[in-house]
């Protein structure tokens, strides 16, 4: 009895050691990337916070906003179907992959380019137009990178992707802490976002030959619907997904103005930075270990139970240590014109926000691993309609009530979703394998 009581109270730490030996050195590289880049990116943001004010970090949200949107719909449009496919399926896909990216990231820059104009009117800052349209470029380039990068994801080379994304990021705050001290204003926060994306092409691509594809013939049209139909699904997920973390920017830009949104940018940044950085780096990595499955491999559910501890072990006293130090940092590190404003009120809630995200970011990547990429597209769809319409009624009292807004939100929704898909897919398999008993 005694023992039995002991393996009960072990049995917490014996979850979140098996979480850290199932994806231990894909967390490791790519946290320990995302870690330093989002210590790197703190350093530059302190420069920043003093040289620029937060009319200059609205125009900047803004306009990062428009191309993240549009990014995640074009980021794992092939991958994802890619990194499921057996290696003989995945070569085949190659060259139909390429075209798929071209034409996806050509749209992409189109219509970002398009909807420069309307957005300059919409907030009635025409000096956006051309910040927007620089950014557009960035399209041009990503497909450059885009299968070299799927297949270190496949192969599990997470330290090749934790490398590109740690010296992305090292650059980036270089560049621009160097702008910023030459007075570039907004081109300080922008340009360095183009230029580092051929550091991302050139660290992915670097000793990681493509398979032999064949290069005669035209696409085949069957392999393109095959990609599309897996593809389009989870892109639009992400895309929801995206536009659920960013549509507090978009509705505190239209109903409070671009100074109060410069105010939220800024404390969203430096209060979920690091701890969204580490979630991002999970949901990559927790994606490509639950399609590295076989089926003499330890129990799926055993697996997603496991690898939540760990990310939750991790994240939680981050969250807990910042919020917690709040009071103190924010106004030391960044200066004394912060505390005229609502930052450190808005940091401290939204730093509670994330204490629950990775629960979510589990749910997503295991429907998709599953290949319910429609349930977690509707789920998503939901969420994002259910967070706009409260933001939006937040909106009408104050940055604050925002922030304590999304808090609330996360707070209930994240663990719902998390219990929701892991129903969702444990059930159903119960179900078919007691069906294949049965006959």
């Amino acid at each position: 009895m005694k023992n039995h009581h002991k393996t009960l109270l072990n049995q917490p730490m014996m979850l979140i050691r098996s979480g850290f030996t199932g994806l231990g050195k894909s967390m490791m590289w790519l946290g320990s990337a995302q870690f330093s880049g989002r210590i790197i990116r703190l350093i530059s943001s302190i420069v920043l916070a003093r040289l620029l004010m937060p009319e200059i970090f609205g125009q900047a949200a803004i306009v990062l906003t428009l191309f993240e949107l549009i990014c995640t719909a074009t980021r794992r449009i092939t991958s994802a179907a890619l990194i499921r496919m057996d290696d003989e399926q995945c070569t085949r896909h190659l060259r139909s992959a390429n075209w798929v990216n071209w034409a996806v990231c050509l749209l992409a820059c189109l219509i970002m380019l398009l909807l420069s104009y309307p957005i300059a009117v919409y907030y009635q800052d025409t000096s956006l137009i051309f910040p927007i349209a620089v950014m557009a470029t960035s399209f041009l380039l990503l497909p450059m990178g885009m299968q070299y990068a799927t297949l270190n994801l496949r192969n599990n080379k997470m330290r090749i992707v934790g490398r590109a994304n740690l010296w992305q990021t090292l650059i980036d705050a270089a560049l621009t802490a160097i702008l910023a001290l030459a007075g570039f204003e907004i081109w300080a926060i922008i340009l360095p976002k183009v230029v580092v994306i051929f550091v991302w092409i050139a660290i992915h691509r670097y000793h990681n030959p493509l398979p032999q594809m064949q290069s005669e013939g035209s696409i085949q049209y069957a392999q393109v619907l095959t990609l599309l139909h897996f593809g389009i699904p989870v892109s639009l997920s992400d895309l929801t997904n995206t536009l659920r973390q960013n549509i507090d920017y978009l509705l505190i830009g239209y109903f409070m103005g671009v100074e109060a949104l410069g105010v939220y940018f800024f404390a969203y940044n430096i209060s979920l930075g690091i701890s969204l950085g580490l979630i991002q780096s999970f949901g990559t990595a927790f994606y490509s270990h639950l399609c590295q499955r076989n089926a003499v491999e330890d129990d799926l559910s055993a697996k997603y139970l496991s690898s939540i501890a760990a990310i939750m072990a991790i994240t939680v006293p981050v969250i807990l240590l910042q919020s917690a130090l709040s009071n103190w940092y924010v106004p030391l590190v960044y200066g004394d014109k912060w505390l005229s404003t609502d930052a450190i009120d808005v940091f401290l809630f939204l730093c509670l926000s994330g204490l629950v995200r990775p629960l979510g970011e589990a749910a997503s990547q295991l429907l998709l691993a599953n290949g319910l990429s429609q349930t977690n597209l509707k789920m998503n769809i939901l969420l994002t309609m259910s967070l706009a319409m409260a933001i939006g009624i937040a909106c009408q009292f104050s940055l604050i009530t925002v922030a304590q807004t999304v808090m609330v939100s996360y707070l209930i929704s994240s663990p719902l979703i998390c219990i929701y898909s892991y129903l969702k897919v444990f059930k159903n398999n119960q179900k078919l394998t007691s069906v294949g008993e049965s006959l």
